[in-house]
């Protein structure tokens, strides 16, 4: 009866869009059936109706709250200060602080009437340099480009420079671009504030923006300090290739951001990494914003080294030749090599459940699983090498030029 019920009043409401209290009964019959995520997708249409009662509001953003739906939960709590329900407003922005808190880590509290305050309490990164395998030469661009204007800042208030500032890191996936902007955190003594795509991005008109804002309101917080923007591209998308608003807002947001027009940005590092850099708006390269552009290349062959060192620190091993294995692996990203790892693990763990023992990991192992991995980044630099053939006129990416003119690349691209 109750399945009877909700469908009749779905074609009635399709019928009739426009009728509020249409769509509120069934809303009510969806959370009466248990049918909960339904149910917050038509209050969703009624609070962008304005057509949700006020003495709803705090039940609406509850169950928002049990589902995750942090959207919808701040639509309630704006709705209610619009209102002017006090009560209810404290009560919806205390399950705020506390789905912000459980997905970033930092707490948050109750600030001014009209917004929310960060409490500074991000405790600091551990992760340094000496846990990043090879890429020396990175290593030196960054500090000399990130670290000394923090370690040293008073050799650059002597000659009027600010610290703080963007830089962007660039390359093909699976290299380390995460681990390194987490080690300059780290190398910096600095909270690193990380911000994935899943934690901005939301269907809801608005709604991405506002998560922005509050990302960088967090890193301000906690000043100094490293805010890392991971897949800059997606965040920052060329506003000449796409068609939507939706994606221009984003950008605008970010350039605001960027510029702390009305903010205080100093003593903060904004750090992000792209594996399209092509992809990202042109006015986010600009000086004060991402004007500092690290390539960030495929591990060299000493550097491979050092990453299988890493990768198998905690694996039973015997006879492991690493130079060996690192010269057969050129092109090889980080996450390339774990896998040829872990692919040779599987040849142990099948050895052993075929002898009873507990084989160590061997060459032998590993030069088995070998051919079943092949080099991700191989893709990326082919396209990589288009664009700058085609549209390099900054000089912008000159560094990737160099790498990809060096005799063993040209070879493996050929």
């Amino acid at each position: 009866m109750s399945n009877d019920r909700i469908s009749a009043l779905r074609k009635a409401v399709e019928a009739n869009p426009d009728d509020v209290l249409l769509r509120l009964v069934l809303a009510e019959t969806l959370v009466a059936a248990g049918e909960t995520e339904p149910a917050l997708d038509q209050y969703v249409v009624l609070l962008d109706q304005q057509a949700l009662p006020e003495d709803q509001l705090v039940a609406v953003g509850e169950l928002a709250a049990a589902n995750g739906r942090l959207a919808l939960l701040r639509s309630c709590l704006e709705a209610a200060r619009q209102a002017g329900i006090v009560e209810g407003t404290g009560r919806l922005q205390q399950l705020v602080d506390e789905m912000i808190s459980t997905r970033t880590g930092v707490k948050v509290k109750i600030g001014q009437p009209d917004g929310e305050e960060f409490v500074s309490d991000a405790p600091k990164e551990t992760t340094t340099f000496d846990q990043v395998g090879g890429m020396d030469e990175i290593k030196r661009i960054i500090h000399r480009m990130v670290i000394l204007p923090l370690s040293r800042p008073e050799l650059y208030q002597k000659y009027g420079r600010r610290s703080g500032g963007g830089v962007m890191l660039y390359g093909p996936p699976g290299c380390g671009k995460t681990l390194l902007a987490r080690a300059t955190a780290g190398e910096c003594g600095l909270p690193f504030v990380n911000v994935r795509i899943e934690d901005v991005m939301d269907p809801y008109l608005g709604v991405s923006e506002r998560n922005l804002h509050a990302a960088f309101e967090r890193a301000r917080a906690n000043s100094p300090c490293v805010l890392f923007l991971d897949e800059l591209d997606a965040l920052a998308f060329a506003r000449h290739k796409h068609g939507g608003s939706e994606a221009r807002r984003l950008v605008d947001v970010l350039l605001q951001e960027l510029d702390a027009i009305g903010s205080e940005n100093e003593g903060l590092l904004v750090l992000a990494a792209t594996n399209a850099p092509w992809d990202v708006d042109e006015a986010m390269l600009r000086p004060g914003r991402f004007d500092r552009v690290i390539f960030v290349p495929p591990p060299d062959e000493p550097a491979r080294v050092d990453i299988l060192s890493v990768v198998l620190k905690d694996v039973p091993s015997a006879g492991l030749d690493l130079k060996s294995l690192a010269a057969t692996t050129a092109m090889f990203s980080g996450a390339d090599l774990r896998a040829l790892v872990e692919r040779g693990v599987d040849h142990v763990i099948d050895e052993a459940l075929a002898t009873g023992g507990e084989p160590p990991l061997s060459m032998q192992h590993l030069e088995r699983a070998l051919p079943g991995v092949k080099p991700s980044t191989l893709d990326w630099l082919h396209r990589v090498r288009s664009y700058i053939e085609f549209a390099n006129q900054s000089e912008r990416y000159d560094d990737a030029a160099a790498y990809l003119r060096s005799k063993d690349v040209r070879r493996r691209l050929s």
